[in-house]
């Protein structure tokens, strides 16, 4: 296997619906050597979402070419958290961050791995359109090995924020090389305001005042040359248990 998309998603359903048969369908082409990887975080407000998947994409599941896991362990959304619990199950050479509002574009898997054949195994390609709100900062891809050796993302840090940048950072503090890509073929997103990407957290914490907490931790961290996340957990795989669902 050479890419895995990692997808996860709490109570966005309705978001699912329009990203998920439409990079399904237009990266066919590379199914023997993609895949999709979707956790499903339950709640107590049943969103449907198993339903549609068992009932729209049989054949894909069958194939290996989606894959869909869900868990209840994580009651609250936590960005970091739920992206290693997606990343760890990763087959591929290469590990995709695709948030679940985000679009692949047509054949997107052939751009990336084309990117990584043109820089190297040691880079991070950032797929975001560095423009504010445009929901495509969290598209990072990096061989799964060097996820590995960075501890992932950090899940000391609060649910949202910063996690996308410190991970960046941290790569670069080890080596790895920064390519940001910002063709906007491959890196539309459906756009959401804060107030409604907050809204699964423990508390309903204002963002910006996760983003002024996660800026001290992470910059304290990058100036230290902390750069293997995690490792203050013993004897804790980082993400939590899922379950596959066939």
């Amino acid at each position: 296997m050479l890419l895995s998309f990692c997808i996860t998603c709490m109570n966005r359903y309705n978001q699912l619906k329009k990203t998920l048969p439409e990079n399904l369908k237009y990266n066919k082409r590379g199914i023997d050597d993609i895949e999709f990887i979707l956790v499903d975080f339950i709640t107590d407000d049943t969103n449907g979402i198993e339903n549609y998947i068992k009932t729209n994409f049989k054949s894909e599941l069958e194939s290996g070419y989606l894959k869909y896991y869900q868990t209840d362990e994580l009651r609250y959304w936590h960005s970091s958290v739920a992206k290693n619990t997606s990343h760890i199950l990763a087959s591929g050479k290469y590990v995709v961050n695709l948030d679940c509002d985000n679009f692949v574009g047509l054949n997107g898997y052939l751009y990336l791995l084309n990117k990584f054949n043109e820089y190297g195994n040691n880079t991070i390609i950032h797929q975001s359109s560095n423009k504010f709100k445009s929901g495509t900062m969290g598209r990072i891809s990096m061989s799964k090995e060097n996820f590995i050796k960075l501890g992932g993302y950090d899940e000391q840090l609060q649910p949202m924020a910063w996690q996308d940048g410190d991970i960046i950072e941290r790569g670069k503090l080890l080596g790895l090389q920064y390519e940001n890509c910002s063709d906007c073929r491959y890196n539309r997103a459906i756009r959401n305001e804060k107030s409604s990407s907050v809204i699964n957290c423990y508390t309903k914490p204002n963002y910006k005042n996760m983003i002024q907490v996660n800026k001290v931790i992470v910059n304290y961290k990058l100036y230290n040359k902390m750069i293997i996340a995690n490792n203050h957990f013993k004897n804790r795989k980082i993400g939590v248990v899922v379950k596959k669902i066939i």
